[in-house]
């Protein structure tokens, strides 16, 4: 009874903890809650090992991941599981894509980045929230989430201000992975990756879509500034020319 007791107060010292790190976080333009929920749900690591027979899915936010790494959990034996099923990891600086499978999707940075403010202002529980209310121009200012997130996932060098050092290795890295798809062909990047896979149920339900008011000219510009890198990669990947 007493354990249940303190686990319990346990809980409730977190969420009072939060919400007031959230405050906080509101008045002083800081992200010290998602900082917090970072290292409890071990989010962000780039030294989790992992054995060379294994697939890692390398899930950015906002592109269609949720329902990739939920069939793999389901389909694939030899799908790595992160600690605490953590969901969003860069590449592990402790396991090179040359020698270990790593596997992702790529969308297109700049609706990826106004998929991301949408969901901020739609979810008040999610770090961030905060600062999306505020305006997308103090999102992209303070946050490292919409600011060439590709580049900085791919180098495996999480919140560091990408350069051209960061986004070569983050290219490099990519071209190295055991397959990567297109958001913009979901389904046929899907059935691609389940036949590489040799997984015969390739069937996906795309879960957490959401639709957005039309992004408007300002907002395209805003969002492109911040992630030069972020669209180089993209078409430089995929081979669009500019």
């Amino acid at each position: 009874m007493i354990k249940i007791f303190n686990k319990l107060i346990s809980k409730f010292d977190r969420k009072y903890f939060s919400k007031l790190l959230i405050k906080i976080d509101s008045l002083s333009l800081t992200n010290l809650d998602e900082r917090r929920r970072n290292f409890i749900f071990k989010y962000h690591r780039n030294d989790y090992k992992f054995d060379k027979n294994q697939i890692v899915f390398t899930h950015v936010p906002k592109t269609g991941g949720a329902s990739i790494r939920e069939h793999l959990e389901k389909n694939l034996k030899n799908f790595y599981i992160f600690e605490k099923k953590s969901e969003h990891n860069p590449v592990s600086l402790l396991c090179s894509p040359k020698e270990y499978k790593y596997i992702t999707f790529l969308r297109d940075p700049v609706k990826r980045v106004y998929s991301y403010y949408n969901m901020l202002l739609k979810y008040n529980y999610v770090a961030g929230h905060e600062l999306a209310k505020k305006s997308l121009s103090d999102l992209l200012i303070n946050s490292h989430h919409v600011r060439n997130l590709y580049c900085q996932y791919f180098s495996g060098l999480p919140f560091e201000s990408v350069n051209d050092e960061i986004y070569n290795m983050a290219i490099n890295n990519l071209r190295d992975f055991y397959f990567v798809g297109k958001f913009e062909d979901f389904n046929n990047s899907f059935i691609d990756l389940c036949n590489k896979l040799h997984l015969q149920n390739n069937t996906l339900i795309h879960i957490n879509k959401n639709t957005y008011i039309e992004i408007s000219k300002d907002q395209k510009n805003l969002i492109e500034n911040y992630n030069k890198y972020d669209i180089k990669l993209y078409n430089e990947f995929f081979k669009i020319l500019k």
